[in-house]
């Protein structure tokens, strides 16, 4: 499991991480790390939970239990459907965890990042079950088979409430189209994330050759945040795609270095 080392050439953070508001049951939003630019991010997939009563300890049970849909991604959490969750009228979720769930032997910055995952799935869970009170910063207690001040993983003094810590999260991640998912043949829709980067954020589309060989580069442009309906680090465009399999990646350039940062790719297939 990588350490959470940090990268003295990462650009400036997302200045904020805007809440969730997709509004739906039939997905749920969930966190994982993932190393990128020598430095271990939280990503967010919105999966789909059969059954789904009860959107904050489904998200966080998911998050427990289950692997994320991008292999690229991970998390140092143990197995448990243990979870219990509650919500306050100013916005304090409550989780109660078992003990096994923290088992990992991780370094301090991995702890510190495990924990902003579970807070980053927990908030998200709420606001994007549209429960939260509008304008208070939600916040999470951590509770351990029922009782609070544990240590976890050895590192994270689990004595106050966590609020989100916006400087955990990539400075760029998509959105859609999600790895591994079907699209249909025609407008294909792209959308994420980004930090404002000194050489400017860009994308591309590559169609994958079937033998493996290096792809053949289909559309390439500038990321553009902001605009209509959208938060001001988010971008969302479309491109007409034919039947086939594709990679669709964006990232950042550093000025000083031309180099390229914060890396994010997605496979997807496009069918008719």
């Amino acid at each position: 499991m990588p350490k959470a080392a940090t990268s003295v050439q990462t650009p400036a953070p997302l200045p904020s991480v805007e809440m969730e508001s997709l509004n739906t049951t039939a997905h749920v939003p969930v966190y994982w790390l993932a190393e990128n630019d020598g430095t271990v991010s939280l990503y967010r997939e919105f999966v789909r939970v059969k059954g789904a009563a009860d959107p904050i300890a489904d998200s966080v049970r998911y998050m427990l239990s289950q692997k994320p849909a991008d292999p690229r991604y991970f998390s140092a959490w143990r197995p448990s459907a243990a979870v219990g969750a509650s919500i306050s009228p100013d916005n304090v979720i409550t989780l109660d965890l078992s003990a096994k769930a923290f088992g990992s032997a991780v370094d301090a910055g991995l702890a510190e990042r495990s924990i902003a995952q579970l807070v980053f799935t927990a908030t998200a869970a709420a606001s994007n079950a549209g429960i939260l009170t509008e304008g208070l910063e939600p916040s999470v207690r951590i509770l351990v088979d029922g009782e609070s001040g544990h240590e976890a993983f050895g590192h994270i003094a689990l004595d106050h409430n966590f609020t989100r810590d916006a400087s955990l999260a990539a400075p760029l991640w998509i959105i859609d189209p999600q790895f591994g998912t079907t699209q249909k043949a025609g407008q294909v829709t792209f959308h994420g994330v980004s930090a404002m980067f000194s050489g400017g954020e860009f994308w591309e589309i590559t169609r994958r050759a079937e033998s493996g060989d290096q792809g053949t580069v289909v559309a390439s442009g500038a990321l553009h945040t902001g605009g209509e309906a959208l938060g001001h680090n988010e971008f969302s465009f479309t491109y007409v795609l034919a039947p086939g399999d594709y990679s669709f990646s964006a990232w950042g350039v550093d000025a000083q270095t031309g180099q390229r940062a914060g890396t994010e790719s997605k496979d997807f297939t496009v069918k008719q």
